[in-house]
């Protein structure tokens, strides 16, 4: 628990000795199995999860059955479908894992039952902007390079933990792309 409270104070926020309680309390401690789903397509996206350890992978696949990826998670992450979770509607993408992970779930339920205890738990709520401003800034105008340049100074991680295929698709460019600047950035 502590990764996870670390991870909220950087968000700035603190809760206190009996707050922290209650959010312990809607928590649960997951197993999550290589390539097991947390969120299908279809499915209406009603639980945050918190990334202890492991990798994960949020993607659609398109009609030509290619896998176009729109986030990656690590340790310390916050995992959802944005739009799904906050429009109650079904998801067009799926969260899967990459390996075998440790997440906390909580559901929304349990989101809005904190809520009301506490205002607190509502600051929660700009967890959910960090995964949209992610996707958005992949989504811009940026160059390959300044993608990737972006990724080594803010995820390295991200670099150890995926294939080539996957960071590609979520640098929105081909492998052989990646490849040549990976060779120009080292």
């Amino acid at each position: 628990m502590t990764k996870l409270f670390s991870t909220l104070a950087n968000y700035n926020i603190h809760f206190t000795d009996k707050e922290k309680l209650l959010l312990q309390n809607e928590l649960q401690y997951v197993k999550i199995e290589k390539d097991e789903f947390i969120l299908k397509e279809g499915e209406v996206n009603s639980e945050v999860f918190f990334l202890n350890y492991g990798s994960f992978y949020q993607y659609a696949v398109d009609h030509n059955q290619d896998v176009n990826v729109i986030d990656l998670y690590t340790e310390n992450d916050w995992m959802l479908n944005h739009k799904s979770f906050t429009t109650r509607k079904p998801s067009k993408y799926a969260i899967q894992a990459c390996e075998e992970s440790f997440v906390y779930k909580l559901s929304i339920d349990s989101i809005h039952k904190l809520i009301a205890i506490s205002q607190e738990f509502f600051k929660m709520g700009k967890l959910l902007d960090q995964a949209v401003s992610r996707i958005e800034f992949y989504d811009n105008n940026n160059s390959p390079d300044e993608k990737y340049v972006h990724l080594l100074e803010n995820k390295p991680i991200v670099i150890r933990k995926f294939p080539q295929k996957v960071i590609a698709s979520y640098l929105k460019i081909t492998p052989e792309t990646l490849s040549r600047v990976r060779k120009r950035i080292s």
